[in-house]
């Protein structure tokens, strides 16, 4: 017979939570948002409520009942009145909800905008769809305001420069049209594309392809090549450029901070970037219904149980996820400073596993928190943070600066040679692999 025994054995077991924490990390902000928004329509132990009360008065986030949003301090002072203390306050309960799409399209009109202008800023906004299309014309906006229709037009010119291309257009037509015009200015063209789209846009949509041949006097072929660059390219709706999709990886993705590094007393800070008014926190109601499960159904206490741990898990992986993001963001900024104040041509050589051995945690856990995040500069400009481990972007700005003031075409042989004399010994091979990831044609095109 075999002889069998019961051993204690250490081991990791994949939870739901670890994997909930998993998601989260890998998620944009907008993206989170959107998490977010589903998890509150499916768990009712979890809401958002609208916060004014007063702010931190050491890290200016918003107070609840006391207690600090950002830094969980119990002793933040505020000219509110005192929390009732009868019990302790959990930080866990509550945590500053990621921004939406809106809230970051305002924040960044009110950074570029008069404080005269913002009231129309907030009224563009607020007039946007859920697929970021102009709900009214702007002449509506300006008699609801009693401004004059240029400041309207002024503002809304500042908003589809600064939103996801099309956004606050009249529809999907216009939509197109606009991401057109955007991907002209960047050298991306299509022959037939813009003209089937403003002149036959309804014969695109019914699949009249002979017809708009036809009428263009092109072949089918070329109407073909056009059809397949609008799928390739753009987008049906303004707002969808913006949020989680299937759509092909040659579409450019809106970006929006995920984290932000300013510069306050000679000094690099790190900060999160949350909403600034919205909060997520555990129900009240669900709350008190769990400290008296005694008196509820077996049927009730379950559901009670059940979505007020969930609640619980959700919150405390947003935190966890922030306070990594946190914590990966000022380990960067403590190797790259010289390229915070100096530029690209100062980036630190770095691995995610020299980052992930000074916080202590695995590799795959700084790639995920890592991933398809940006990080918004002290010059106000938006870096993806992928970008802080690639050693050769200070190569190519150099190589970029060297076409750009090139006498005449220069062959990748002539580049290489140039490079090499400045510091920089690298093949010709690796020359064309910068300049195509650069999208720099070759001389002969040039």
């Amino acid at each position: 017979m075999l002889d069998m025994s019961m051993m204690p054995e250490m081991g990791m077991r994949v939870t739901p939570a670890l994997l909930n924490l998993a998601q989260l990390l890998t998620l944009p902000s907008l993206d989170l948002h959107q998490l977010v928004q589903q998890e509150l329509a499916e768990n009712p132990a979890l809401e958002e409520i609208e916060t004014y009360e007063a702010t931190c008065a050491h890290c200016g986030s918003l107070v609840i009942d006391g207690l600090c949003v950002q830094c969980a301090s119990s002793d933040a002072e505020s000219d509110g009145p005192p929390p009732n203390r009868e019990e302790e306050i959990d930080p866990l309960l509550f945590i500053a909800a990621p921004r939406s799409l809106a809230e970051t399209l305002l924040g960044d009109l009110y950074a570029s905008l008069p404080s005269s202008d913002q009231p129309i800023a907030l009224a563009l906004v607020g007039n946007l769809d859920e697929r970021g299309f102009l709900a009214d014309e702007p002449e509506v906006i300006a008699d609801l305001l009693g401004v004059p229709l240029e400041r309207v037009l002024v503002v809304l010119a500042r908003l589809r420069e600064l939103g996801p291309p099309g956004i606050a257009t009249r529809n999907t037509q216009e939509c197109l049209l606009a991401q057109i015009d955007l991907l002209a200015v960047q050298g991306v063209l299509c022959p037939h594309a813009r003209a089937i789209i403003a002149d036959h846009y309804e014969d695109l949509g019914a699949g009249r392809f002979k017809q708009i041949a036809r009428h263009l006097h092109i072949s089918a072929d070329e109407v073909d090549t056009a059809r397949a660059f609008i799928r390739k390219h753009l987008w049906p709706f303004p707002a969808q450029a913006a949020m989680p999709d299937a759509s092909p990886p040659q579409r450019t993705r809106y970006r929006t901070a995920d984290i932000a590094i300013m510069r306050r007393d000679s000094q690099f800070v790190v900060e999160v970037l949350h909403s600034p008014r919205r909060v997520l926190r555990l129900n009240p109601l669900y709350q008190d219904l769990a400290r008296h499960t005694a008196t509820l159904s077996d049927d009730e206490r379950a559901h009670v149980q059940e979505y007020i741990a969930r609640a619980r898990v959700f919150l405390t992986n947003l935190r966890q996820r922030e306070s990594t993001l946190q914590r990966i963001g000022e380990s960067i900024v403590v190797r790259q400073e010289a390229f915070l104040i100096h530029g690209v041509r100062h980036l630190t050589p770095m691995t995610r596993a020299e980052i992930a051995a000074d916080l202590g945690v695995h590799e795959s856990t700084v790639s995920r928190a890592t991933a398809d995040k940006t990080a918004l500069l002290p010059n106000g400009t938006l870096l993806p943070m992928s970008e802080f481990f690639v050693a050769a972007r200070g190569v190519q700005d150099i190589l970029r600066e060297l076409i750009t003031n090139e006498p005449r075409p220069l062959s990748d042989e002539d580049l290489a040679r140039l490079l090499g004399e400045l510091g920089y010994p690298i093949a010709r091979r690796t020359v064309a692999k910068y300049r195509d990831l650069m999208k720099i044609p070759p001389s002969h095109l040039r």
